[in-house]
């Protein structure tokens, strides 16, 4: 599916969140959104799932105009799942089975339909059937924002929106998190939307990358051109290079070379700038 907004516009009580966002979102890509607070992420993220029930500007799907009620108000989109910050907070069932099988319920789903989707869901969120019994107060926090998730991946949408899935995690549980839903992105080749300000992840998971700032959408950028060609837009906007890109300026610094990359995930950073160093190591041990 293809996702158009034009020239779209947000205000709240007189402040613009939105200026003018022209943007095309296709199918299959990851892509995450970036800015310093109150950049216009939250509300540009909420216009695509159709929360905002009125705005200036246009949004089509499939070239299609996304569907209004009787009062000409937009409706949400069924097919873009979203999970918020904290989505362990809005868990309430009280087990975990429960838990998954509420919005299946909801939508008039089968008992063999939402189980089939349970036993399916729980493998690429890396957890057990074990869980389904356990009250979700018994559970890790990481353990409570994939329940959290895999609730909203059994609806199986076409886009999942994510709004900072990882605040609060400890590195491992964030970098098993986001490992999980790569996998499940490009196993079903669906669209991912992330806003996240650690520009590690956004950097390591990314396919595209949009910079927002004060509502105006600055750029939408292949992840790799972005970090390692547009540093002076990152720096314009206050936010960093990724750590790897980071160490990539420093030894470009020290040797007085340029250093030919043409990914920013981390492991090719590193695979192309440590013989370098170990070679100056060796130099200097002379």
């Amino acid at each position: 599916m293809v996702y158009e907004l034009s020239r779209v516009s947000v205000n709240y009580d007189g402040r613009e969140a939105l200026h003018h966002v022209s943007c095309t979102i296709r199918e299959g890509k990851w892509i995450s959104i970036i800015g310093r607070a109150g950049a216009g992420k939250s509300t540009f993220i909420q216009v695509l799932k159709g929360m905002i029930p009125d705005f200036d500007g246009e949004y089509r799907i499939d070239e299609q105009p996304i569907p209004r009620d009787a009062k000409g108000r937009i409706k949400v989109v069924p097919d873009i799942g979203f999970v918020f910050q904290y989505p362990e907070h809005q868990i309430f069932e009280t087990t975990v089975y429960n838990e998954l099988v509420f919005a299946p319920k909801m939508k008039g789903h089968s008992s063999q339909q939402i189980k089939y989707a349970i036993e399916r869901i729980l493998p690429q969120v890396g957890l057990s059937e074990k869980i389904l019994t356990c009250a979700p107060f018994q559970l890790s926090g990481g353990q409570k924002r994939r329940i959290a998730i895999a609730s909203v991946l059994l609806m199986n949408p076409k886009m999942l929106i994510l709004d900072e899935p990882t605040a609060g995690l400890d590195p491992i549980s964030r970098e098993l998190l986001l490992k999980l839903l790569k996998e499940w992105q490009q196993q079903h080749k669906r669209t991912i939307l992330l806003v996240s300000h650690h520009m590690d992840d956004v950097a390591e998971y990314s396919d595209e990358v949009m910079v927002l700032n004060e509502g105006e959408l600055l750029g939408h950028f292949d992840a790799s051109t972005l970090f390692l060609d547009q540093s002076r837009l990152l720096e314009k906007v206050g936010l960093p290079l990724p750590e790897p890109v980071q160490l990539l300026r420093l030894i470009e610094q020290l040797s007085g070379e340029k250093i030919e990359v043409r990914s920013c995930r981390e492991q090719t950073i590193f695979n192309k700038i440590l013989p370098l160093w170990q070679a100056r190591g060796c130099v200097n041990g002379k």
